[in-house]
């Protein structure tokens, strides 16, 4: 149940959806691997996904005309660093934006994005390894997106389970690492199948470390030849106002922090506008239902 600080406590490990998760593989109800539990888990598995996509589809329709995304990532890829790089340059071009975040214990990254000062909702899942479409839900009954026009859904760190839940977003977007390593869309497939954009994170590593981005895009679009790719650094940072935040031991002249706002940032935040502009304009255009608006 939430409680006055925006946070609600999903359930875990007893019924529904959350006991079978981690029992299965990502592909979306298709079971790839061997679970030992026979076709009675299988017949709830499906279950709980057919119940979900009736509560992702009352979700939308609650979404209006904001955009949604929905993050998908390893825990460290930085996606709550990216919501924090994002957010103040969407702000800064008239987006009003709120977070849904999704952790398993604590609710140390909506303390980070409260700092922005943006509605911000936690839900901790108890030990389940993804949000679903109800968890969504329930934060929707606590959260104000009425104003919004873009929703950013941060999803608990894991390639595998959240693949298969649809929590009513227009887009999935993967987040990864190039600390994680090239072959990572090769063997979490589903996660990069599913979004439509990939961010490579963290670039600004790439001079410490043995990582290849052109194998990691190669690999990625061998999954999905129509994602979108950015690269991205969240060293570089900007305030709510707008201006450059110094670097930890104050000086500004550090080339790594007084460089302009990184350009995979930018590219990103663009995007994001342009998508908001085109929901708010399909929705207008679709009997203002909502429905049957995917970009």
């Amino acid at each position: 149940m939430p409680n006055s600080n925006g946070i609600s406590r999903g359930s875990s490990g007893r019924g529904g959806a959350g006991k079978d998760i981690r029992a299965f593989g990502s592909g979306g109800g298709k079971h790839l691997g061997r679970t030992g539990t026979g076709g009675r888990s299988l017949t709830v598995r499906l279950n709980a996904l057919e119940s979900n996509e009736v509560i992702a589809g009352k979700n939308k329709a609650l979404f209006g005309e904001a955009f949604v995304i929905n993050f998908l990532s390893s825990p460290g890829s930085g996606k709550t660093s990216l919501v924090e790089s994002i957010v103040p340059v969407l702000k800064s071009e008239g987006l009003n934006i709120a977070v849904i975040e999704g952790d398993v214990e604590t609710d140390l990254d909506k303390r980070r994005i409260d700092a922005l000062n943006i509605p911000a909702y936690q839900i901790i899942t108890n030990g389940t390894c993804h949000l679903d479409a109800n968890m969504v839900h329930t934060s929707l009954d606590n959260l104000n997106i009425n104003e919004a026009d873009v929703i950013f859904i941060e999803n608990v760190g894991n390639l595998v389970c959240p693949t298969s839940y649809n929590l009513g977003e227009d887009m999935k977007a993967v987040v990864l690492s190039v600390t994680e390593g090239d072959d990572k869309p090769l063997k979490y497939p589903a996660a990069f199948y599913k979004s439509k954009v990939m961010i490579i994170n963290k670039i600004d590593l790439l001079p410490f470390i043995d990582s290849d981005v052109s194998k990691i895009k190669e690999n990625a679009l061998s999954i999905n030849k129509e994602l979108i790719i950015f690269e991205t650094s969240c060293k570089r940072k900007i305030n709510t106002h707008g201006t450059l935040l110094s670097s930890p031991d104050g000086s500004i002249e550090d080339a790594r922090w007084s460089d302009e706002i990184d350009k995979g940032i930018l590219d990103f935040a663009s995007f994001i506008k342009e998508k908001a502009k085109l929901k708010v304009a399909e929705f207008k255009g679709s009997s203002g239902s909502g429905a049957g608006v995917y970009l």
